[in-house]
């Protein structure tokens, strides 16, 4: 059997993935739950790849029974990355009954090739796979459409969820390096086109018979695969070492301020904000990196959720704008002091940043220049 370069890229990636699946289902890994939905995940991508390898080499038409059992257990990996996702956000995720759920399209696409397909005499099963000019094209465009939006519906409602977890970081941490699970979001981003492509690929090939070379259509999958299982195998083994996800009272936290109707800036809320300003400017504590409105709370002996309340109705901010506000007006006393001994780096990380993109990002916000062209005007 003669491999193409397509092929030979199509099984590292395959390797890849069932190495990297067996390093998760390991006894020391495999109490996480994100590791387990992970592992389940990866393999399910391997078996969309191998779909495409048994179709390039020509295995599939010598094993027709092999046919489309990868496309089929393909259809769960979008909903397991959604799994996944939330395992990665909230710490106390847990697998329940309930989530059987998300598995109804395999089960739906499932029953019907048992009766289209694998029910049938070895013959017919041969013409169907021989009929098909492209892999991964199923018989009906109907059901290539449905199973496209589907897996789009959940590649977009996991992307979604990510955005808002985002925007509730910044409500509880000061530091949301590394927390907002940005790499999973490109990630999905670029899926969620690949699958797009795949959708007018798939619509092509039915509706304007298109004569696109089986060879363009497996090197193409072969590329995205390596992309995909390697950016995944760079982040997702870093990411519970790094943030481990929000506990059930940080996410209770967060909820309480969408819960709760909006006050006045009057009462309570005015002599909190007193209070506040006044351990902000004689306590500095925004010069440690990693404060949390939790530890700020206790600093001040009020309740977090109260106090998180406060900064965002009584200020309009959110709790990392807040903090960040303070540590942009020390960066840029520092930075006006003019000690020719400092570096930016240095004055960076006095000023409470730890991530130079974040502290460039929010100097030139506020001050409408970088932080050295400021030094320069001084």
């Amino acid at each position: 059997m003669y491999l193409t370069l397509a092929d030979i890229l199509l099984a590292t990636s395959i390797l890849q993935s069932l190495a990297l699946a067996a390093f998760l289902l390991l006894p020391e890994t495999f109490r996480l739950v994100s590791n387990r939905l992970l592992a389940a995940s990866v393999l399910t991508f391997a078996a969309g790849l191998g779909e495409v390898f048994l179709y390039s080499t020509g295995l599939a038409l010598e094993h027709p029974n092999l046919a489309y059992v990868g496309t089929l257990i393909g259809l769960l990996q979008a909903s397991l990355l959604y799994l996944y996702a939330k395992s990665l956000m909230y710490r106390d995720f847990r697998l329940v009954p309930g989530h059987a759920i998300h598995s109804l399209l395999f089960w739906v696409v499932s029953a019907i090739f048992v009766v289209e397909y694998y029910l049938q005499p070895s013959e017919v099963k041969l013409l169907i796979l021989m009929s098909r000019d492209h892999p991964g094209v199923l018989t009906s465009p109907l059901l290539a459409a449905a199973i496209h939006l589907v897996v789009l519906g959940y590649l977009w409602a996991t992307i979604r969820e990510l955005s808002c977890f985002g925007t509730t970081i910044r409500q509880l941490f000061s530091n949301t390096e590394n927390k907002q699970l940005a790499w999973l979001r490109t990630l999905l981003i670029g899926y969620a086109c690949v699958w797009t492509v795949s959708l007018l690929y798939c619509l092509s090939a039915h509706v304007f018979k298109s004569s696109a070379s089986a060879q363009w259509v497996s090197a193409i999958g072969a590329v995205t695969g390596f992309l995909f299982i390697n950016y995944l195998i760079i982040h997702a083994l870093r990411q519970p070492i790094i943030f481990s996800g929000l506990s059930a009272e940080e996410t209770r936290l967060a909820q309480s301020d969408d819960d709760d109707p909006a006050e006045t800036i009057d009462g309570i809320a005015s002599a909190l904000l007193h209070r506040l300003e006044l351990h902000m400017l004689e306590a500095r504590p925004y010069l440690d990196a990693n404060l949390s409105v939790e530890q700020l709370a206790r600093q001040l002996g009020v309740p977090a959720r109260e106090l998180s309340r406060t900064i965002n109705q009584g200020l309009g901010k959110n709790f990392f704008e807040f903090v960040c506000d303070y540590r942009i007006a020390e960066a840029r006393r520092r930075l006006q002091a003019d000690d020719p001994g400092t570096t930016i780096l240095q004055v960076m990380y006095d000023s409470g940043f730890n991530s130079k993109s974040v502290f460039n990002t929010a100097f030139k916000k506020a001050t409408g220049m970088t932080p050295s062209a400021y030094r320069a005007r001084w």
